[in-house]
């Protein structure tokens, strides 16, 4: 594989208004620094440290820092990047020096194999725990990835960082007992409570009940008014008496 250089150049104005200078055309500011030598600020293509970020090794990615006039090419890892919370870009990266016969230390991703038997068989779900691992190796033996394979687990099992493969070219780091993936049980459906019984019927209306001589429809005071009518017409008038 071709080895990667970046060309840099040395930064003299330094703080906030010169690198947002920088970043105006098209660049950005970093720091080199390690090996018991002074550190040195530099002006960095941000695209090709970019496509570093974004290759496969990623941040562990080995290559070789060219800085014109001040000192010769050097082996470094990028240690440090940040990025503009709102635009995305790249506005500032940290580079490390390595010593290719010292060996260093670096985060490897955990790369999952196989489909677990409790997520086939019986419908579990494969959580992923623990995305890394820390390992110590020489700079030319760091791994892309470690590979668990998880095809015999059924529900309930989990895979530890002590379930990893050893290796003679790298030593794992972190706790043994640190838990990558665990197999759980399928997600209950949300069981939803039957529709409510529908309203019972309102009970009939009693039937309206009469008050006792008073007709349907009859207004108030009108059977009062028919009787004195009544009586009236019964009365016999009285005679009157003749002349002596």
């Amino acid at each position: 594989m071709k080895e990667i250089v970046v060309d840099v150049k040395g930064r003299e104005s330094l703080g906030k208004n010169a690198s947002r200078r920088l970043r105006h055309q098209g660049l950005i500011p970093a720091i080199v620094y390690g090996s018991k030598k002074e550190p040195i600020a530099v002006v960095v293509d941000p695209k090709k440290i970019l496509e570093i970020i974004h290759s496969e090794s990623g941040v562990n990615t080995i290559f070789q820092l060219g800085l014109a006039q001040q000192e010769a090419r050097r082996h470094v890892m990028i240690k440090e990047y940040q990025v503009d919370p709102v635009k995305g870009n790249l506005i500032h990266a940290d580079f490390v020096r390595i010593q290719m016969d010292e060996v260093i230390e670096v985060d490897v991703p955990v790369q999952v194999t196989g489909e677990a038997a409790g997520v086939k068989l019986d419908g579990g779900i494969l959580d992923h725990v623990t995305r890394q691992v820390r390992v110590s190796c020489l700079p030319t033996d760091i791994p892309e990835h470690v590979t668990i394979d998880v095809t015999p687990l059924k529900i309930g099992d989990a895979l530890r960082v002590s379930d990893l493969p050893k290796s003679d070219k790298y030593r794992i780091l972190s706790d043994p007992d640190l838990t990558l993936v665990v197999v759980s049980p399928p997600a209950k459906e949300e069981v939803i409570a039957p529709a409510a019984a529908e309203a019972a019927p309102a009970a009939p209306a009693e039937p309206e009940v009469m008050k006792k001589g008073k007709a349907a429809g009859e207004e108030p005071g009108e059977t009062a008014e028919t009787d004195d009518a009544k009586k009236k017409e019964t009365k016999k008038p009285e005679g009157k008496e003749g002349k002596k």
